[in-house]
């Protein structure tokens, strides 16, 4: 009975949803209906980050806080929820939990004067940079030269999450379930604020390994970041727990396209791990995952071939702890120094499935024409951590090789062309880790480069169907450029 309501359901959906998915068409294919360019150049509740960079540290120590937020509904079992991630007809709607949505936020400080930084992932698909501004917002008081200088929120992409996009119910109706995105905005605020404001003095250590039996790109030309990396924060004070913030990518999709139940995935399970052996907080900061990077759990690292997705994914989430435990041992003292910027950039949509779902209103983004041209304004940033840590911040999900290289060829590429911007590692030393910050301060889809893009939907090009369009690369690579060269 049930799986006849949830057709009926969805069958109802499309019909009474007709005028606005015709309307949207109508409007996709004219460009009819778009208003023109928002006259405030600077939005609101962007955060520029800090006013002037340093080279050197100005205190001796860093501070930092940590705090977390369960995010599961209370009400799963009255309300109808939609599970974001995997395209289905009818939407898939949550029947349970697993184990708990959560939202972890850290705010880090180099006791410089200039300001704190806050970094918040949510346990969800994607969250849209107008539901970041509005976490922004409720922390206004907090916020400034001397206070909190930048607040970056970003997404671990689980696809056995509630839908924070709206992507993901009965289209032509979004997905997206208000009153729940308001609880995910107001707890986010309150877990940046706590860990605002219990700061501790310590010392920061950083450490990375290679780790390229981990991880799986789904993607040629195959270039990704094959690192696990570790920062960890140890409190002068006795008593005081420990921070790990681990940073790589992978698809948290391991519960599988007929998973009905909520779960945060490895993530969760990795946080588990830590916070029982070493009684330590942790984050799991989301990397460069375009190109569908995956986690390898195949057998070539220790995991039965007989075992179910879940329970592979659950030794998967040990492996990594006990190579963060590993790094945790081996981490170098990181001088105290933080320099952050921010740059707003436009993104053309060209994708007609992008435009087809922003002007049915699913997600939370509005477009805007200009010169005949259709546009939606996002963010990227820049993150220095110590000297010689560099972190690009990504608000989607970025093919690997746009940061680290091993773009096709002309001959290679989908359109016959070389990419016709620099890897951007190559702003940066030998000397220097590289970091990506994926989904960050927004969720614009996969961000693929302009010479293999192609709208055809054919094997190897799903990640274009989930894309702003053909130009989302060259974009973000002239906007990091131009901010970059802006501070070094």
């Amino acid at each position: 009975m049930a799986v006849v309501i949830r057709w009926i359901s969805a069958i109802m959906a499309v019909l009474l949803g007709l005028p606005t998915l015709l309307g949207a068409v109508f409007q996709s294919l004219t460009k009819l209906g778009y208003d023109e360019r928002p006259v405030a150049a600077i939005s609101e509740n962007f955060l520029e980050g800090n006013a002037e960079f340093i080279d050197e540290a100005k205190s001796e120590y860093w501070s930092a806080g940590y705090a977390r937020r369960v995010l599961t509904p209370d009400d799963i079992d009255e309300t109808r929820y939609f599970l974001g991630g995997f395209l289905k007809f009818p939407a898939q709607e949550a029947t349970g939990v697993v184990d708990d949505l959560c939202v972890r936020a850290v705010v880090l400080d180099d006791n410089s004067g200039r300001g704190a930084a806050a970094f918040a992932w949510i346990d969800g698909v994607g969250f849209m940079n107008a539901d970041i501004k509005e976490i922004r917002e409720k922390l206004a008081d907090i916020t400034g030269k001397g206070k909190l200088i930048s607040i970056d929120v970003g997404s671990t992409h689980s696809h056995s999450a509630i839908d924070t996009q709206g992507l993901w119910g009965n289209i032509p109706k979004s997905g997206r379930n208000q009153d729940y995105i308001d609880s995910i905005i107001s707890k986010t605020a309150d877990a940046i604020r706590e860990a605002y404001n219990s700061r501790e003095k310590g010392m920061l250590y950083y450490s990375s390994k290679a780790c390229p039996e981990l991880f799986h790109d789904g993607r040629a030309p195959y270039s990704l970041d094959e690192k696990i990396h570790l920062f960890r924060f140890v409190p002068d004070a006795s008593g005081k727990k420990e921070i790990y913030i681990a940073n790589f990518g992978g698809h948290p999709i391991n519960l599988g396209w007929s998973n009905t139940e909520l779960s945060g995935d490895f993530p969760y399970y990795i946080e588990q791990a830590v916070t029982s052996k070493k009684n330590a907080d942790f984050i799991f900061v989301q990397g460069a995952i375009g190109g569908a990077i995956h986690n390898n759990m195949g057998v070539e690292n220790g995991i039965p071939e007989e075992l179910t997705s879940f329970e592979k994914m659950k030794e998967y989430s040990l492996i990594v702890a006990d190579v963060l435990y590993e790094l945790a041992e081996s981490g170098k003292a990181v001088e105290p120094i933080l320099n952050v910027a921010h740059a707003q950039v436009d993104f053309e949509v060209n994708n007609f499935i992008f435009l087809l779902a922003e002007r049915a209103g699913l997600c939370n983004v509005t477009a805007f024409k200009e010169d005949g041209k259709i546009y939606l304004t996002t963010e990227i940033g820049y993150v220095e951590i110590g000297k010689n840590i560099k972190i690009i911040e990504a608000p989607g999900e970025i093919l690997p090789e746009l940061v680290y290289g091993g773009f096709f060829s002309a001959d290679e590429s989908y359109n016959g062309t070389e990419y016709p911007h620099a890897a951007l590692n190559t702003y940066f030393a030998e000397s220097d880790e590289i970091l990506v910050f994926g989904l960050c301060n927004d969720a614009v889809g996969y961000i693929v480069p302009d010479n293999d893009y192609s709208a055809s939907n054919e094997e190897g090009h799903y990640e274009e169907t989930v894309s702003t369009g053909s130009y989302s690369a060259s974009a973000f690579s002239m906007a990091f450029e131009k901010l970059i060269k802006a501070w070094r």
